[in-house]
């Protein structure tokens, strides 16, 4: 399912990501020669909503890749939703889980479901659940894989991080099964 119209997030030009690029590589190459970064970063903040040090340059590459991370910068910083939809959040979850995102808008999508849910830990409940429910054998077997038969449906996913939260939205679904119990803390 695609993401609802009105959460989206607004693509930035080739243009603007281009030129944040070759900024990214400027603060790397300065990094690396041990010059004072701290102009560079003043200009990357001018236009990244997030604060950024050093050390997120000198490292992202080993993760991400060089346009994701630019393109993760100039996503806006996920803002609780008091008008959000229990079928909103749902398409959103869809499509994180069934990874219909570029990898930027993965993880600007996974910080919005946990300002939705707050304190609710929404990544390791989705990629994690054996260390987000603190017991590795409901989820995996004796040899370490995963379960199938132990997966989490999204409506499970969902009913989870609102107990976890605290926040109950009002369209969703009633009875659904929480077949492990809440984890403590």
């Amino acid at each position: 399912m695609p993401i609802p119209r009105r959460l989206q997030i607004v693509k930035p030009t080739p243009a603007r990501v281009r030129e944040l690029c070759d900024l990214c590589t400027e603060i790397e190459r300065a990094i690396e020669a041990r010059i004072p970064v701290e102009s560079l970063l003043a200009k990357w903040h001018r236009t990244s909503p997030r604060t950024y040090t050093d050390a997120d340059f000198a490292n992202y590459w080993k993760s991400i890749k060089q346009e994701d991370f630019v393109r993760e910068a100039l996503a806006p910083l996920p803002k609780f939703d008091p008008e959000l939809k229990y079928s909103e959040a749902y398409d959103v979850l869809e499509a994180i889980s069934k990874v219909e995102l570029p990898e930027y808008a993965t993880s600007y999508y996974l910080r919005w479901l946990e300002s939705q849910f707050p304190n609710s830990n929404m990544s390791d409940l989705i990629y994690w659940p054996d260390e987000w429910f603190g017991d590795a054998s409901l989820f995996r077997d004796t040899k370490g894989a995963f379960k199938p038969e132990a997966s989490l449906s999204t409506d499970q996913i969902l009913a989870y991080a609102m107990q976890k939260s605290g926040r109950h939205l009002n369209d969703a679904p009633s009875g659904v099964s929480m077949p492990f119990p809440m984890p403590n803390g």
